[in-house]
């Protein structure tokens, strides 16, 4: 079977590992001094070659370097740990694992950890002491009886065991080795293995791994006249002797005899005297040979290692790969449990009752439909070893039928982390198994669909195992960690079925309880089924007991962090432990060293454990010792370290993250690590000084390379670290990083990390984001490339800031550099993608007064009659604290940036700090309940019941003043933004304002009811008061006089509110709702209702987003972007002539060279658009009705318009004027149309009047009673084209003769129709799905293409090709001459309703009702690029090139410029056609009607043989044409001879040459130059001398 079909049928533990790691991890064996420069240019120089290399290909080089930052004196376990990291290389490196450098020392001996009891005894009985060997060593019962070398408990005794014992150790293994008998010495025997060298075992080792050596890379170095003199040679090579000499030759001979010899290289180095110099020009030559050779060798062995292990999914679509991907992923965490449980517990889980419950529940599964069977257990209670062994042991269940396993650990990946992403990543899963599209046409990742898409696919599973396909069994475990979204249209979990059909199987674990679950009632109450439930609670946990025989899974793991806390220190454990505890997804171990070696190490400085620094050698210390609760996994092309079970690190959590803050700071060094490069741009930031802001935000990431690791693991760090800002600029709010989820993961992934940080974070910039992503997300399902476009065409039009602008210039970026053809929105025509409701909280207690906090991410409640304030969360709606203090319910709230102040019945305010949730002071002041507050920073002003003011400071609670100047109770207060004017509001219907300086009276203002409440525009300008009247009084704050009273609420108001934009009043009613009102103008603007309750309570925020409403048991955020920003631009533009359109767009025209274009509105103005630069050109009025049509000239000079007030206005686009007002229709204008020679204007309207008049003059040429509501004008301006909706009959009538007319038909309606460029044919659709091909010159059919299913709703076409358009959403490109169909071109989803053909034919663009455009080739019959609009696209006009495109789209007041970026069209120049000078020119050569006198004359006996005819008219027809008349046309021709005669004479082709290109001039010319009567004449000539004379010698023969 194939590896790809294995993975999907869940059957890889069978095949070889996949996929294998791209990384390049190689381990550097050396002595330690000996080669220091040597390693240092193979981590230096040599690997980031490598890296760079190889970075297109996605691998990872890693150099393994033991003694960088490190100490040289290595501990045995040391030793024996790197030689575990050599198997670790060996296993997951590419072309080569192990690089060994020998020069002229050997190092130490290395003290073997391990000895068998045979070899201990012969040990002891050859050193002749074994009391340091008793002492050192001890029996292993466990291991066979071998004797281990005892570790120290501690890291400072092993410092003390190295210095005291270990010299002496290997003293006696020397001394031991030499009186060992002859017969135990040999390679690989006991002597060798008690003598042997780090070095030399390191390579024993990799020789092991890799028995042929081909992985291998050796470095044999010698010096050069190495002298004695030299003192640097004396403390390097103090072993330095012939021993060692000829033991060193024994080593290069081993090496060159057991590996291949283009793997070793042989070097000589020039010896200097002060040793390894690399100033030293030869030593520096030396180097410079070393690099090159390691790394051309490098290079060719990772290149053929990935030639010969190419990735097998190479050549797969991208949907297809992932799935593998993600499913091999899930198997090796599948065969790491296996692993795990045949250690320990196979043959009790085999014999256990709970195996047989699960088989008896799948064999009844076969039977009937059934439910789901979930498994519920503890943490650690074994649920994932129980589900791996029942997938691996069902294969024998089914009778011998298939069995295909769609195993998913929920949480162990990022597309495992989301509900959403998960079921989409499995329906893929099984569409691959099914054999049907994994990505459907109509496919969306919207919640309700790819809930359904489940479904749908779960029954054709079942239908398919009915017809004898394979058994389907999901597995999926720890549904309680997919992360909970708030999808707000299903349940996170309402895709679990509760009824599954015969031959699928769903096998699912939590550790949640699942009435705790986010199910459906109905998934709850079936769940609760014996034959669906499961419970591990009662057994024993598996984690802990595999861990040390606990029963309690936090003590063993606390036990095993204690441990390795006693050999490698608290420091490095807390570290290491705490980083990979705050990691999401794991960590590479280049990211470990990254974090744990500081970069002051970089020059070789020790790291110490002491302090929490790591290096190689101690990473290597602390997988071994951890290594129970470490497991290896490979995703997105990364080897990540994490945690075994989420147990684990939820208690390095507990144990080494002691706090919120430290919490927040591990994850800021996680989010510094991926985004190094922002760390540097921010200190350079921080050095300049006087730089441009807005300039350095839109800098913000740019130079960060976006990777997978960014889009899984970076992002999240930033959020769990607190900082919004970066948050936004570097991952949700930045191009980069979207399109890199989308690339590498899936827009429903990222859809996914977007409402994740959306339950954290309350802001408008994402808001956008997301909802133009949500908005977007089926778009870029089917086509990843258009996320640029979607987010231009959203966001292009909002003001929001410099991270939407930069957000929208990034995507423009993206777009110039891309290579291929790409739709790209140079405008933006969509309204913000936000709606109305963005949140809504649930308070169970209900909510009486709201106040959100100063960032906005939190708000404070009061429920009725409370006496507690509580501080609620916002886009997560979750209970933050309470606070608790007043004795009586609380009448009034407010807060400062740092402070909350709370006010009621027990006469007390009471000011809380918001940091660390306690009560800061307590004033107590009033003699009655405080009904108001207001605050500044320094002071605290209250009022209540008692008619008293009274101002405290903020800092201790002292009294500044009061005033008692009311005589009613205080109801509300207010305080000036400039924080120095105090207002109060009382039931004396008075308002006052007052100096908060020294609490003087400024002014007073008499109402006429009393004040409830009162509200202060943030620019005191206005002051907004409610009264018992319910009436709304709005007066100046400056003079007290009334501005408005405003009007149009319908029920009592319960609450006031002033927006910040300083132009809105927000009312709150009894009945629910919020009104909204313009205050400059005091007109109501808006109204929300969402509350069932009054609304007691409203604020807006600091940036006027988002507006809050408190009523009933729940408070709802609304957006509330200012809503006249867009009128008050369009206000701006006015002034200057220019003003986009405010209602529905009726029509639009391009010009010829793709200049510009003008567009028609149902706001009675015309637009000229310049389509380069994408500006309004101007606005022109003058129409006052709607516009019904417009086009543009073809010198581009002027443009005109047709509008239902039944004129046609000519406009001048290079002066913007008005040049001409045709007023000679009596109708709506239907249509128009220009000829070619600029000069002629054809309109209709709809009393079916059509005229063709002169544009500089409006002067009438011809008038017709044609009925015509489409028209067009062939470009040789012969022919005018018309036909009116609801008939099948088509009109083509003659310029200049009235009297030559021609109707075509169908059976049915003609829906469209279309002129060839050369003016021969004109092609016509049909609703009998047919086309027509006419020709021009006589009305002749020429073609009937047939191929549609449906009505033909639009054509296109050139001289040679036609592209039609119909109902059943495909087009089909036709050759016009042989009526052949050559593509049918299938994308759309809805019918088409517009198609265009670039000049050039080679490409078309066709709108539909579905809301895109696609760009075709029709040289190979495909789509190019798709865009989609968002709404129903109705026309498109574009140049000649296609490189602008026009669209109108239904019932939008905007227009869409589009750029086909890198059109692979060519520009071909419009004709030129040089118009008549004079008007008469234009009218027929005898008037509109031809002359009676003429007709007669040419109705005379006046005949032409062949011979005449060739001397006269000869000039008027090439030889060519005339060779194709046949020659039945060689009898007398008379030129009266009626067009209908020819094709009677002829055959068709030849009687519309005749026709078309011959009678037509011929009989023109006639008419104009008529031979004078015989009486006239001074004599007779024949024909030819008659020509002469009327050529030039008829003033001569007169004279």
């Amino acid at each position: 079977m194939e590896l790809a079909q294995k993975i999907l049928n869940g059957e890889q533990n069978e095949a070889p590992p996949w996929p294998v790691p791209l990384i390049l991890k190689a381990f550097i064996s050396s002595t330690g001094a000996d080669f220091e420069e040597e390693r240092r240019n193979l981590l230096e120089q040599i690997g980031p070659e490598i890296q760079s290399e190889f970075d297109s290909v996605g691998l990872e080089v890693q150099l393994v370097d033991t003694f960088y930052c490190s100490e040289t004196a290595s501990d045995p376990w040391s030793c024996q740990q790197f030689l575990d990291e050599v198997s670790r290389c060996s296993r997951v490196s590419r072309g080569c694992f192990f690089i060994v450098l020998v020069g002229e020392t050997l190092g130490e001996l290395m003290v073997p950890t391990r000895l068998a009891a045979d070899e201990f005894e012969a040990v002891c009985a050859a050193a002749g002491d074994d009391n340091l060997l008793s002492w050192c060593y001890a029996r292993d019962d466990t291991a066979a009886g071998e004797f281990v070398l005892q570790q120290p408990q501690s890291r400072q005794e092993v410092h003390e065991w190295i210095e005291r014992d270990l010299p002496k150790l290997r003293q006696l293994f020397k001394k031991a080795a030499a009186r060992l008998p002859p017969g135990n010495k040999g390679p690989g025997r006991l002597p060798d293995l008690i003598t042997r060298t780090l070095v030399e075992a390191q390579l024993q080792h990799a020789l092991v791994e890799s028995p042929n050596g081909a992985n291998i890379i050796a470095v044999l170095r010698k010096w050069d006249n190495l002298k004695e003199s030299s003192s640097k040679r004396s403390e390097l090579y103090k072993d330095f002797d012939v021993a060692t000499c000829d033991r060193l030759n024994v080593i290069r001979e081993f090496i060159e005899a057991n590996l291949p010899a283009e793997n070793v290289f042989k070097i000589s180095a020039p010896w200097c005297s002060r040793g390894a110099d690399p100033d030293d020009e030869p030593f520096e030559k030396y180097l410079n040979q070393f690099r090159d050779s390691l790394t051309a060798r490098l290079q060719e062995l990772v290149s053929c290692d990935l030639d010969n292990q190419p990735d097998p999914l190479n050549g797969r679509s991208k949907a297809t790969q992932d799935v593998l991907h993600e499913a091999s992923c899930h198997l090796s965490i599948w065969r790491q449990h296996l692993d795990q449980l045949e250690a320990d517990h196979a043959s009790e889980m085999r014999e256990s009752g709970l195996l047989a419950q699960i088989k008896g529940n799948f064999e009844a599964a076969l039977r009937e439909r059934h439910g789901p069977l979930l498994l519920h257990g503890s943490l650690g209670s074994g649920k994932s070893c129980v589900l791996s062994f029942v997938t691996q042991e069902a294969r024998g269940w089914f009778h011998g039928r298939p069995l295909a396993r769609i195993i998913r650990f929920s949480g162990a990946t990022p597309r495992s982390a989301y509900g959403l992403e998960l079921l989409r990543n499995v329906c893929q899963h099984l569409s691959l198994i099914l054999g049907v599209d994994t990505i459907p046409k109509d496919c969306s990742f919207d919640p309700l669909y790819v809930n359904n898409w489940f479904g749908t696919l779960v029954r054709r599973a079942g239908e398919a195992w009915q017809d004898g396909g394979s058994t389907i069994l999901f597995v999926i475990d720890d549904l309680h960690r997919l992360q909970p979204l708030d999808s707000d249209i299903v349940a996170p979990l309402s895709w679990l079925p509760v009824s599954l059909p015969p031959g699928v199987l769903v096998l699912a674990a939590t550790s949640t309880h699942p009435e705790l679950l986010k199910f459906t009632p109905l998934q709850k109450e079936r769940l609760r089924a014996a034959d669906c439930y499961l419970s591990l609670t009662n057994e024993p946990s598996f984690l802990a007991t595999a861990l040390n025989g606990s029963d309690n899974i936090e003590q063993a793991v606390s036990k095993v962090f204690e441990e390795a806390e006693n050999v490698l220190g608290r420091a490095i454990i807390e570290r290491f432990s705490s980083l990979l505890a705050c990691s999401e997804f794991g960590l590479t171990e280049m990211e470990l060293l990254e974090l744990m070696l500081p970069a002051s190490h970089a020059n070789g400085t020790p790291a110490l454990m002491e302090e929490g620094h790591c290096n190689f050698a101690s990473l290597c210390a602390l997988r071994s010792i951890l290594g129970l609760l470490l497991r290896e996994i490979y995703l997105s092309g990364k080897l990540l370290l994490r945690w075994r079970h989420v147990s684990m690190a939820e208690v390095a959590r507990t144990r080494y993250i002691s706090s919120n803050e430290k919490a927040k700071s591990t994850h800021m060094e996680l989010a510094n690590l991926f985004f190094s490069e922002f760390q540097q741009e921010e200190s350079q930031k921080s050095q300049s000084e006087g730089g441009d802001k807005e300039q350095t935000l839109q800098r913000v990431g740019e130079d960060v390379t976006y990777s997978a690791r960014h889009v899984e693991e970076a992002w999240l760090h930033l959020l769990k670290a607190g900082d919004p800002e970066r948050l936004k600029k570097l991952t949700v709010c930045n191009f980069d990083f979207l399109l890199a989820a989308v690339q590498t993961v899936s827009v429903s992934y990222l859809r996914c990390v977007l409402e994740h940080v959306r339950c954290y974070l309350l802001d408008s910039h994402l808001e956008l984001v997301y909802y133009t992503i949500r908005k977007s997300c089926d778009t870029i399902t089917r086509d990843p490339l258009q996320l640029a476009a979607q987010i231009i065409s959203w966001l292009a039009n909002e003001r929001h800031g410099t991270l939407i602008k930069s957000l929208v210039t990034s995507a423009m970026a993206w777009c110039d550099g891309f290579s291929e053809p790409l739709l790209v929105p140079l405008t933006g025509w969509l309204q913000a993608p936000l709606p109305s409701q963005i949140k809504s909280v649930t308070v169970p207690t209900g909510v009486k007064l709201a106040q959100p906090s100063a960032t906005g991410q939190h708000v404070v409640l009061v429920g009725p009659n409370s006496c507690e304030a509580q501080l609620w969360h916002v886009m997560s709606g979750t209970l933050v604290y309470t606070f608790t203090g007043h004795k009586g319910p609380i009448h009034c709230i407010a807060m400062t940036a740092q402070e909350l102040l709370t006010g009621g019945e027990d006469l007390s305010v009471v000011v809380w700090d918001l940091k660390s949730k306690t009560q800061r002071l307590k004033i107590t002041e009033h003699i009655a309940p405080i009904l108001s507050i207001a605050a500044t920073a320094s002071l605290v002003a209250s009022s209540g019941e008692d008619s008293t003011v009274i101002v405290c400071q903020m800092s201790n609670g002292e009294v500044k003043g009061r005033i008692d100047h009311h005589r009613g109770p205080v109801s509300s207060l207010a305080i000036t933004a400039s924080g120095d004017v105090l207002i109060s509001g009382s039931t004396d219907a008075t308002i006052c304002l007052w100096s908060l300086d020294d609490l003087t009276l400024l002014n007073s203002v008499s109402l006429v009811s009393p004040v409830k409440m009162i509200s202060v525009s943030p620019d005191s300008v206005f002051l907004l008061a409610a009264c018992d009247n319910n009436q709304l009084y709005l007066h100046a704050l400056a003079t007290g006089s009334e501005v408005h009273c405003l009007r149009g609420h319908k029920a009592d108001v319960q609450s006031i509110s002033v927006a910040r934009d300083n132009c809105r009043a927000i009312v709150g009613g009894s009945d629910g709702r919020v009104y909204s009102f313009d205050m400059k103008s005091g007109r109501l603007i808006r109204i929300l209702a969402g509350h069932g309750a009054a609304v007691t309570s409203l604020c807006t925020s600091k940036d006027d987003n988002f507006l809050s409403s408190a009523g009933g048991n729940k408070i709802t955020f609304w957006s509330f972007r200012p809503e006249d920003e867009f009128h008050t631009e369009l206000a701006a533009k006015a002034s200057s002539k220019k003003q986009e359109h405010t209602a529905a767009i009726m029509c639009a025209a391009i010009s010829r060279d793709g200049v510009l274009a003008v567009t028609g509105s149902q706001d009675y103005s015309v637009n000229v658009w310049q389509l380069i630069s994408h500006d309004l050109q101007c606005t022109l009025h003058g129409h006052t009705a709607p516009i019904t049509c417009v086009a543009v000239s073809p010198n581009g000079l002027f443009a005109v318009s047709g509008a239902e007030d039944h004129t046609c206005r000519v406009w001048g686009l290079t002066v913007s004027v008005a040049v001409c007002c045709f007023l000679g229709h009596q109708g709506i204008i239907s249509d128009m149309a220009v000829a070619s020679d600029s000069r002629r204007v054809v309109s209709s309207d709809r009393h079916g009047l059509m005229f063709v008049w002169l544009a500089d003059s409006g002067q009438v040429m011809q008038k017709f009673s044609i009925l015509g509501q489409h028209l067009s004008i062939s470009n040789s301006m012969k022919h005018v084209v018309c036909s009116s909706p609801g008939e099948n009959c088509l009109r083509i009538w003659t310029m200049g003769r009235e009297d030559e007319r021609y109707t075509v038909s169908h059976s049915e309606e003609i829906t469209c129709f279309a002129l060839t460029n050369d003016s021969q044919h004109v092609i016509t659709g049909s609703k009998d799905m047919s086309l027509k091909v006419w020709q021009l010159a006589g009305g002749k059919l020429a073609q009937v293409l047939v191929g549609h299913t449906d009505h033909v709703t639009c054509i296109a076409a050139n001289k040679d090709l036609v592209v039609s358009g119909s109902r059943d959403a495909n087009l089909i490109v036709w050759d016009i001459k042989t009526g052949s169909d050559l593509h049918t071109l299938t994308s759309h989803l809805s019918y088409v309703t517009c198609v265009q053909i670039s000049a050039d034919g080679t490409l078309a663009v066709s709108g539909s009702e579905d809301r895109s455009l696609v760009v075709w080739d029709l040289m190979l019959g495909r789509a190019r690029c798709t865009l989609s609009l968002n709404l129903p696209v109705v026309a498109l006009y574009m140049s000649c090139d296609a490189a602008r495109i026009v669209v109108q789209l239904l019932d939008c007041s905007r227009l869409p410029i589009v750029c086909l970026h890198n059109t692979p069209a060519a520009f071909v120049p419009p004709v030129n056609y040089t118009p008549a000078k004079e008007p008469e020119d234009l009218r027929p050569a005898s008037g509109a009607v031809p002359k009676r006198p003429m007709r007669r004359l040419l109705k005379k006996e006046v005949s032409l043989d062949t011979y005449t005819w060739q001397k006269k008219y000869g000039h008027l027809t090439s030889k060519a044409m005339f060779a194709a008349i046949d020659e039945r046309l060689k009898r007398r021709f008379s030129v009266s001879a009626s067009m209908e005669e020819i094709p009677q004479t002829v055959g068709p082709e030849q009687a519309a040459l005749a026709q078309s290109q011959h009678f037509e001039d011929l009989e023109a010319l006639w008419n104009k130059k008529s031979p004078p009567r015989r009486r006239q004449m001074v004599k007779q000539n024949s024909l030819i001398s008659r020509r002469e004379s009327s050529d030039g010698g008829m003033s001569d023969e007169r004279e």
